[in-house]
């Protein structure tokens, strides 16, 4: 008996990923195969053959490019989705209903409509979904954010995020139709920055203002925004973002009434500087290592779906980051 439950306990969660190229080729994937506890175990792409070099190339044996077959796949306990962000909704509720505990790329969908009924699939399913904000993962940026919500700095004022992350190439297909990929800048880099904005000031009231361009790639959909989103405590919010301009870092800036948090290209688990700072003058500079986020989520989720622990975002925070992009771009 003794033996049973000990290879019980030692059994990895087995992944599929929804995507054979790009970040799931070169980011999720490789966070599955370095996680503790997990094992890549199938991919869907778009075509067979994309399957097939994908098993190739990560050394697994079940690759699929039919959606119907990939979620029957039974060595699968939870699927990472990293396909178009237009195929979000689908893609969960097929394998929330097959029975896969879930992990959605950000942003959670396009609209506000399809983030409640992968909510309402997950909970008749009774499996679990989250949302992939990574940076939340961050060890530094947790406690820090940990003596922030405690009241070290005081009641929060302002806070201001930054995140420039120009693209080498031109990507076109779904990143050009605005109904696909729901305001690019927006979706892409803005959805990241409005996260940490709720994660440290909490919930948010309305977006005040917004503008967005196309200075970078000359898309119908915006590759520059801009945005000012009210909180319900009193405090505000501004944000820019781009998927074209230079330099390639991010900045979060945090202002409370005793004091302030920077988090110099921290986002993502990018290497850089924290700042803490007070109204009596003392301020203190870290260095913020590189952090692995994206393999140490895939491990909190393994605890999340075997334990029960604490995951450090909500379905619902997933729901009102798409609320307020929606706000901004207007539809």
């Amino acid at each position: 008996m003794a033996a049973k439950q000990s290879k019980r306990k030692s059994r990895k969660i087995g992944w599929g990923v929804i995507g054979s190229t790009s970040w799931s080729e070169h980011t999720f994937s490789p966070a599955i195969e370095q996680a503790r506890g997990a094992e890549l175990r199938a991919v869907l792409a778009s075509t067979r053959a994309k399957a097939a070099d994908f098993c190739q190339r990560h050394g697994i044996d079940n690759g699929y490019s039919k959606l119907a077959d990939f979620v029957a796949d039974k060595s699968i306990d939870a699927v990472w989705i990293g396909g178009p962000t237009h195929m979000h909704k689908d893609h969960a509720v097929a394998a929330l209903k097959a029975g896969k505990h879930v992990l959605c790329e950000k942003p959670m969908a396009i609209t506000p409509a399809e983030c409640r009924a992968m909510m309402r699939a997950a909970k008749q399913a009774r499996r679990k979904l989250q949302i992939a904000y990574n940076t939340r993962h961050s060890p530094k940026i947790q406690q820090v954010r940990k003596e922030w919500k405690a009241g070290r700095f005081g009641k929060p004022v302002h806070g201001r995020a930054h995140f420039y992350y120009p693209y080498p190439v031109k990507l076109g297909g779904w990143h050009t139709r605005e109904k696909q990929v729901g305001s690019w800048a927006f979706n892409d880099i803005g959805t990241h920055l409005i996260d940490q904005l709720r994660w440290f000031l909490g919930d948010a009231k309305k977006v005040m203002a917004s503008h967005m361009s196309s200075p970078s790639w000359g898309y119908r959909t915006p590759d520059h925004a801009v945005a000012m989103i009210s909180y319900n405590n009193g405090a505000v919010g501004t944000l820019s973002a781009s998927t074209g301009l230079a330099p390639g870092r991010s900045r979060l800036e945090f202002y409370a009434d005793n004091g302030y948090v920077i988090i110099d290209n921290g986002v993502l688990g990018l290497e850089g500087t924290l700042t803490t700072g007070f109204r009596n003058g003392k301020e203190r500079t870290v260095k913020l290592p590189f952090s692995p986020t994206y393999k140490l989520q895939v491990e909190a989720f393994g605890r999340h779906i075997t334990s029960r622990a604490p995951f450090p975002l909500a379905p619902e925070d997933g729901l009102a980051n798409v609320k307020l992009i929606s706000q901004a771009r207007g539809w």
